[in-house]
């Protein structure tokens, strides 16, 4: 029994110990998965704070799980509830207390945008009840331009927050998009300027918020006709005196004297018939006539306050006008008892044949008005003009008084006519620059040194003509290096002059082509190019970066014509950054490096590698080929001007050092462009570098002269490595290096 109790006590502590080992177990268990858990929420908090878009939800979810509080409330101040996205596309509905203010969507159900990586990108648009644009909050996009390295958000909400306090139909006429309103506005070149290298993104991101906001605007009858066009700007307001009003046009004037008076009524009638009175001076007033149309908030609202112009307008039928008509001076074109009169005998409208009338019913009577400055009326009042009169506000009308001599004894009482024209501004009116230039609102503009009328310009042509003074230089330039190739068998012949003249060019590309114009040909543009084509997208977008479109022509058709060697030997600003900074290091005297024939043909592969990974990468995500084409220093070293993160100048930088003891390391053997271009450029037409039987047996000095060593030992050059910097046309040409030459001299 006492063996088998401590047997059993025995056992039963080992039950328990295991007991408590499993315990133990469990709590360590229990307490890693807790820290766990603790640092997985530590490093999503800080994740979260440095990358807010981490809590957005994806562009393929629904509207209602992307669209979140804080979203509403900072494009909707003051908003207290919005409703489920309902509708094909989905729209939201803002309410502030129980007053729906506007409606919130997103471009990438609404139009289906695609940009300058032919994906589609979320932009949540505010749409205010007035149809004016309140704002917008981009949530995902998939361009490669956009970074912070690169362009960076910021530039790109400065340019889209261009359409912010815009109504929607200011941005559309004749169903063409404004982008560019106008090319020289100093606030709209700042905001295209500070997209420039991304243009086609900014302008795809700008198109899909005023498209959709079209399309929304229909959809909820914001927009509730056809646009025309031209329409009278209904929607904005500028508070102004009563003078200013008068200096702009907005109130047409009409003065009449007492001498001027008595000049018309002269050859017809006695100076004593002269209406009230021939005792007057010449210059006293008869009467001072003006003249608006009051249906516009900033003449109407302006004149008879806010409230006043928000009952007339409201109680208003569709097509119908209000007109202000005032006078100072002593006569009176109101009758003593204006209602009950059948019309108003002394006054009238007219526009073109069509005389209206002024009715008793249509006429309200200002005693005063809520502007500021205006002066002592005798005479004043808001005259509503029917829809069924058919005044056209867009042409012109007049305002006519008629003014009978005092003589009541005559039964032909002699009258004249007092007419005071009047057309609304153009500042009034909404419209293309064409509608307005039909309707003698505007003077047309001729531009591109007076060749093209600008307001038959679309968008992509009047970014042409702002660039009109660069697309000249970049011509000069391709022209001058056009030169130096059809030329260079004379040019060779002088050493001293080519350098210098090389140098120029080598300048010139790298300063102002680069880093002023911020023309660099990269391995992107060709990803663009190849994106369009395969999806057949609209290659309009291209046409915005001139410089871009013409460089981009001619080096195609020095490909077909000579292959790479124009482009990259002339052309390519951060390949002539490499060579200046060499021709500096080869002055102070910094040893060169002469790589291995056969070790630089291996080098040579690894551009060719990574072109055709690049290009194969584009075809499955442009973002991430647009992470791989980091390998150019390109942006870092032109677009940016070094004006990047470290890591991105520290690269560029050390490719500059290798270029310094390597001349054009970068472009030899790591340049994915290059790799493109010369395979490009492989089958061209032209075999134009000359060469001499003794070249390569037994001379060997433009092989050894070649800066970049693309002349084999046997004397050929290979066009794929050739830069076409003519050092062997120099050697080929000179008396005092040329064996050949030497022997026959």
């Amino acid at each position: 029994m006492v063996t088998q109790f401590r047997t059993f006590g025995w056992t039963n502590g080992i039950i328990i110990d295991r007991r408590l080992d499993m315990l133990i177990t469990w709590k360590v268990r229990w307490e890693q998965k807790v820290l766990k858990k603790s640092f997985s929420a530590l490093i999503f908090s800080l994740l979260v704070i440095t990358h807010p878009s981490l809590l957005r939800a994806d562009m393929s979810e629904p509207l209602d799980n992307r669209l979140t509080q804080t979203i509403v409330k900072q494009l909707f101040p003051g908003a207290t509830r919005h409703s489920k996205a309902a509708g094909d596309p989905p729209v939201v509905a803002v309410f502030i207390k129980n007053e729906k203010v506007g409606y919130l969507f997103s471009t990438h159900e609404t139009v289906r945008p695609a940009g300058y990586s032919g994906n589609s990108f979320d932009i949540i648009v505010a749409l205010g009840t007035d149809g004016v644009i309140r704002g917008h909050e981009l949530l995902e996009e998939h361009e490669p331009l956009i970074s912070d390295g690169m362009i960076g958000p910021k530039k790109f909400e400065l340019f889209l927050n261009g359409l912010n306090g815009t109504h929607v139909t200011t941005s559309v006429s004749r169903g063409k998009t404004n982008l560019i309103s106008n090319p020289r506005s100093e606030d709209e070149q700042k905001r295209i300027d500070a997209v420039s290298g991304a243009t086609i993104s900014a302008l795809s991101m700008r198109t899909a918020i005023i498209n959709s906001a079209l399309k929304v605007g229909y959809i909820t009858k914001i927009i509730t006709k056809t646009l025309q066009p031209l329409t009278l700007d209904s929607y904005s307001y500028t508070e102004k005196t009563w003078p200013e009003l008068v200096a702009d046009g907005s109130i047409g004037v009409l003065e009449l004297t007492y001498g001027e008076l008595r000049s018309k009524f002269g050859s017809q009638s006695p100076s004593e018939n002269i209406p009230l009175g021939s005792v007057k001076n010449d210059n006293d007033i008869f009467v001072k006539l003006y003249v608006g149309l009051a249906t516009i908030p900033s003449i109407g609202r302006n004149l008879f306050g806010v409230r006043a112009h928000r009952r007339f307008i409201e109680n208003s039928r569709e097509g119908e006008q209000q007109l202000f008509i005032g006078s100072e001076g002593p006569y009176s074109w109101i009758p003593p008892n204006p209602f009950l009169v059948p019309l108003f005998d002394l006054i009238k409208i007219r526009q073109g044949d069509i005389t209206l009338p002024v009715l008793p019913e249509n006429f309200y009577r200002a005693r005063r008005l809520a502007i500021a400055d205006y002066p002592a009326l005798h005479n004043a009042g808001r005259v509503r003009v029917p829809p069924e009169m058919r005044l056209n506000p867009l042409k012109k009308w007049s305002v006519e008084l008629r003014i009978s001599e005092n003589d009541s004894e005559k039964s032909d009482t002699t009258t004249i006519d007092v007419v005071l024209p009047y057309r609304i501004p153009r500042q009034h009116v909404l419209g293309s620059d064409l509608a307005l230039e039909e309707a003698d609102l505007k003077t047309p503009n001729y531009v591109f040194f007076g060749l093209f009328r600008e307001s038959m310009l679309n968008d992509w042509q009047l970014r042409w003509v702002e660039k009109q003074w660069s697309i000249v230089a970049l011509l000069a330039l391709l022209s001058a290096v056009t030169t130096v190739i059809l030329c260079h068998d004379t040019l060779c012949r002088y050493r001293r002059a080519y350098r210098v003249t090389r140098i120029m060019l080598l300048s010139v590309t790298l300063v102002w082509l680069g880093w002023v114009a911020g023309t660099q040909l990269s391995i992107l543009n060709i990803m663009n190019y190849l994106t369009l084509l395969v999806k057949d997208l609209d290659w309009k977008s291209v046409l915005f970066e001139p410089l871009m479109v013409i460089l981009s022509i001619y080096v195609v058709a020095t490909l077909v014509l000579w292959g790479r060697g124009v482009f990259c030997g002339w052309l390519c600003p951060f390949g002539s950054l490499q060579e200046l900074l060499n021709n500096l290091a080869r002055v102070i005297k910094l040893p060169q490096i002469q790589i291995n024939q056969s070790i630089q043909e291996r080098l040579w592969s690894i551009k060719y590698i990574l072109a055709i990974a690049i290009l194969g990468v584009t075809f499955y995500s442009a973002e991430l080929a647009g992470n791989f084409a980091e390998i150019e220093p390109f942006k870092t070293a032109i677009t940016l001007k070094f004006d990047r993160a470290w890591p991105y100048i520290a690269y560029a930088g050390i490719l500059l050092i290798c270029g310094l003891f390597v001349e054009r390391f970068f472009c030899r053997f790591l340049c994915p462009l290059g790799g493109i271009l010369s395979l490009g450029g492989r089958p061209h037409v032209l075999n134009w570098l000359k060469r001499r039987y003794e070249c390569g047996n037994p001379c060997q000095i433009c092989s050894v002269s070649c800066p970049v060593g693309a002349i084999n030992r046997s004397g050929t050059i290979n066009m794929n490595e050739c830069l076409q910097c003519l050092d062997c046309q120099l050697d080929y040409s000179d008396d005092q290096r040329c064996p050949a030459l030497i022997s026959s001299r």
